[in-house]
């Protein structure tokens, strides 16, 4: 007989986480077979929320929201400074927006991961200083294949990168020197970068395009070769490949593979001597973030080319060592799909945009190990009850989630379009999520604690428990329904007979919902009223755990 413990929650179909070290800054660490993030000397992960790009431009309008985001039950904040604001004039740093931030933030006990919009920002240079934008002489912009030039600045002008490296060395060491107790714990460089052009045209891009491939990038494809991208590893072999010769010549394709992948190479370059000289004041981890390719078909151009979408992320290891990692920006239905593609040994899953959709937040810290998930504009999410409601589950669930991650004894479940079932591995054990027929509500995450014990977390779902040998079955031992008061289980009712079909499966429903059950096994939607989170455990008699003790 199975014994399982069992986190069941309800939400509503609406849109939809200490010791201080003062010697110890924020770091990211290998930890058996995963990355994890590690503030003042322990585990840390974001349960976060980025601002709109401009609430955090003016210390007046930003100084409500932290406390509202303190009440949502975030732990971290993501807010942006413009290079425009803090270098005015050129030389001339004003410090009191980094300084307000931080402060409010410390007020409020939240974390802050800090943008630096500079020389580009969702592949256009709108946040650079006014005395940047009016000398196109010395910060020459994007040259397109008609010769006409706009407003964004060439990722090829050296003046701009040294400018842009110079104010950001200013932050860093600003930081150092106000932030003792590490509230800044991450930061990310430039945003959204790329051109929105196949290349730049202008003459040093055009004279080092028909140049040779850098060997450092050649000798990063020889030894990684099984572990590259689909697409950079099929480019590469179809051209033979080469070790030596001009991008064309060991890139071209039909898709532009050549230029997407030499522009890259110098975006990745461009920020990362930005990050370098920055770590040297301060070494902060430090990402960088991705406008994602919304379809395979899509050229380069189409989307920001240069930026670090999964099918060039290896060009950014190859070259950008003070990068610590790439995030997507994930809005794209593909959730699942774009996850799997970020989600590499060399790098941790960070999403520092998405949608409030909870699945989405579950999945990616019990499936994908996540460090961070954080939807974009968190301010409007205030009054998301639904969400709100999640983030207090995480939070529950938060330890459970450090100490699993990266053990394989931590899954994630989320319903997509086409999908009405899902099967879970633990060992030999197998975890059966079927969804319900008439919504997309479905997810969740189960935590396998002890060899016959679950916690599970989720909603709209139901679930059964078998073997990888077929012959042998599974039972349900005993289900509690309750909740974590830090990391102590507190049971609120035991559930059997109809609650779980005779032992026969585990109906993942609702904390204080009213359900009814349908003859085949399907779960009526609630009845109307309050959808407040909801934690079952479940367990066999045969052993006693401290969690749901059962007698």
């Amino acid at each position: 007989m199975k014994k399982l413990i069992l986190l069941t929650f309800l939400f509503s179909t609406a849109i939809q986480f200490h010791c201080l070290n003062a010697q110890e800054l924020p770091q990211l660490r290998n930890v058996g077979n995963i990355t994890r993030m590690y503030v003042d000397g322990k585990p840390f992960i974001m349960v976060a929320g980025e601002l709109h790009n401009s609430s955090s431009s003016n210390l007046t309008y930003l100084a409500p929201i932290f406390p509202k985001l303190k009440e949502m039950g975030l732990n971290t904040v993501i807010a942006s400074i413009a290079w425009e604001q803090f270098e005015p004039q050129e030389g001339k740093f004003d410090y009191s927006l980094i300084d307000g931030i931080i402060s409010q933030a410390r007020e409020n006990k939240l974390k802050l991961c800090i943008i630096w919009f500079a020389s580009w920002k969702n592949g256009l240079s709108t946040y650079t200083p006014l005395w940047v934008k009016k000398d196109s002489k010395r910060f020459f912009k994007l040259k397109e294949s008609n010769g006409s030039t706009g407003e964004v600045i060439s990722s090829f002008c050296k003046e701009a990168q040294m400018a842009d490296a110079k104010a950001y060395v200013q932050l860093m060491k600003r930081i150092k020197e106000i932030d003792k107790e590490h509230t800044v714990v991450m930061m990310q460089v430039e945003n959204e970068v790329g051109a929105f052009q196949d290349m730049d045209y202008n003459k040093q891009a055009v004279d080092l395009f028909k140049s040779q491939v850098p060997e450092t990038l050649i000798r990063y494809l020889q030894k990684n070769t099984n572990n590259l991208s689909p697409e950079m590893k099929s480019v590469w072999q179809k051209n033979g490949s080469k070790t030596k010769g001009t991008w064309s010549e060991i890139f071209a394709d039909t898709m532009k593979s050549a230029q997407n992948f030499f522009m890259t190479w110098q975006y990745a370059t461009y920020i990362n001597e930005i990050c370098r000289l920055g770590k040297k004041e301060l070494n902060l981890p430090m990402y960088v973030n991705a406008w994602l390719v919304q379809n395979s078909t899509d050229l380069p151009g189409v989307y920001p080319n240069g930026g670090p979408v999964s099918r060039v992320m290896d060009i950014y290891k190859a070259i950008a060592p003070d990068i610590d990692l790439c995030a997507p920006d994930i809005y794209a239905p593909n959730f699942k799909e774009i996850l799997s593609m970020y989600h590499r040994p060399d790098n941790p899953v960070f999403i520092p945009e998405s949608t409030t959709d909870q699945a989405r937040a579950f999945y990616a810290y019990a499936e994908h190990d996540a460090i961070c998930f954080s939807p974009f504009g968190i301010e409007d999410a205030y009054s998301n009850l639904a969400y709100r409601q999640a983030i207090s589950v995480i939070n529950e669930l938060m330890p459970n989630i450090k100490k699993y991650q990266g053990t394989g004894k931590m899954r994630g479940f989320m319903r997509t379009k086409n999908s009405t079932r899902d099967t879970l591995n633990f060992g030999e054990d197998r975890v059966y999520v079927e969804y319900n027929k008439w919504d997309n509500t479905g997810y969740g995450m189960v935590i396998q604690t002890a060899p016959d014990e679950y916690i599970i977390a989720g909603i709209t779902a139901r679930i059964t428990f078998g073997k990888r040998n077929p012959s042998k079955n599974i039972r349900l031992g005993q289900v509690f329904e309750g909740k974590f008061e830090g990391e102590k289980w507190v049971t609120s009712r035991m559930l059997n007979g109809d609650e779980t079909w005779q032992h026969d499966c585990v109906l993942v429903t609702g904390r204080k919902a009213m359900i009814a059950q349908t003859l085949d096994g399907q779960i009526v939607p609630p009845q109307p009223g309050p959808n407040q989170p909801a934690l079952e455990s479940a367990k066999s008699t045969e052993v006693q755990t401290q969690i749901g003790r059962a007698h």
